[in-house]
């Protein structure tokens, strides 16, 4: 019985760390996220920041005004062209 009871807390023992090292990587994961995530909201902020300056000094050769929507007409028409796609044909080249 004696014998029993030393497996069964070497077993119990095995699973607890098991289950805590699981938490550890996991709580280790979501951190590194967090991190990542508030690093690429500081950069996103400053590329705000550069685009309104450049915005501000309007020193390109085409205006960030035209750009800026020629780059949305474009996006507008691939949609358009999006919803008119039904099939779509691979073709093997000839040898």
């Amino acid at each position: 019985m004696e014998k029993i009871f030393e497996n069964l807390w070497v077993l119990g023992i095995g699973v607890l760390s098991w289950i805590a090292q699981r938490l550890t990587t996991k709580i280790d994961a979501l951190e590194s996220d967090k991190a990542s995530n508030d690093s690429l909201n500081r950069q996103r902020a400053e590329l705000q920041d550069m685009d309104k300056k450049i915005d501000t000094l309007n020193h390109t050769s085409i205006g960030r005004v035209e750009y800026k929507s020629d780059i949305g007409l474009l996006h507008n028409r691939l949609n358009e062209k999006e919803d008119k796609i039904k099939t779509i044909r691979v073709e093997k080249p000839l040898k």
